[in-house]
């Protein structure tokens, strides 16, 4: 990052540690694709919002296998009749669990409603493993459930070689390659509500976001203030800064001439479970 900008690496760093200090981002954390995973990965979207999510993470040590709650407000066109003013906000938090199969989440759900006292007022229940891809090999998730539990910006590949007793050039080799190949990838969590100056809305559409990125690119207006694009299940999430609500209300109108079914959020965050545990008990016996 220092060479593409620069600038030296202590600017970088000094800059890294003020987001994280601020709040703005909560942290940079490794997950896995479950494509390539012997368990599968769902995202439980519902009707309620942050103070659900809240309530969500308070529970994360008796959850190991929940991931994170996402939680955020939408502002959905009515599609009836679109125009800016026409539009409605809805509030909605998704928890990312993992589990060997429906049956394992299902139960998961239901410990859930348990502990908070309360249905989840499920909305829906997306699969994100439809379609699996080369599952990893017994070395390959050695390293990784080991990887999984690093935070990507202070990772020792050392510390990891020795914690697993296998050289540090046959530990770098496997992450390179879970890395290229898109196995394991890092994902930046924050909260937009603790921006100073400036607002971070969302726009998200349906679709894989290679959908959609070449059209954001070709406008100028768009491309200028696109920060971060990431998946989401059947969802595509894209990330913008905007000086005002203003500038919101262009970005949404210029998003919905390229899909005009697409959503904004501009006041969402998530949590992440420090008490994650891969993979599933009942897939590593």
């Amino acid at each position: 990052m220092a060479k593409e900008f620069h600038v030296h690496p202590e600017v970088i760093k000094n800059r890294i540690n003020n987001l994280l200090e601020s709040g703005l981002v909560r942290g940079v954390k490794f997950y896995a694709d479950s494509r390539f995973m012997p368990w599968n990965r769902y995202f439980i979207l519902t009707s309620a919002g942050n103070s659900f999510a809240r309530e969500i993470s308070d529970h994360f040590s008796e959850f190991p296998l929940v991931e994170r709650v996402i939680f955020g407000t939408l502002k959905l066109p009515n599609f009836a009749d679109y125009r800016g003013d026409s539009n409605v906000e809805r509030e909605f938090s998704s928890i990312s669990l993992i589990a060997s199969d429906d049956s394992g989440m299902k139960r998961q759900l239901h410990d859930l409603e348990k502990t908070l006292g309360h249905a989840l007022n499920l909305v829906e229940i997306m699969n994100d493993s439809p379609q699996k891809e080369r599952l990893i090999s017994p070395s390959e998730q050695f390293v990784l459930n080991a990887v999984m539990y690093q935070n990507p910006l202070s990772m020792s590949i050392n510390k990891i070689a020795q914690e697993l007793r296998v050289p540090a050039r046959t530990v770098r080799r496997k992450i390179t390659k879970m890395l290229d190949a898109g196995v394991i990838y890092e994902e930046v969590s924050f909260d937009t509500n603790v921006a100073e100056g400036v607002l971070l809305p969302s726009i998200i559409m349906s679709g894989d976001y290679q959908k959609w990125l070449p059209a954001i690119n070709e406008s100028e207006f768009l491309r200028d203030r696109l920060l971060l694009y990431k998946n989401w299940s059947r969802f595509s999430f894209f990330i913008f800064y905007a000086e005002t609500f203003t500038t919101v209300d262009k970005l949404i109108g210029a998003t919905r001439e390229i899909d005009p079914a697409s959503m904004l959020t501009y006041r969402n965050g998530s949590y992440n479970n420090p008490h994650i545990i891969y993979p599933p008990p009942e897939i590593e016996e």
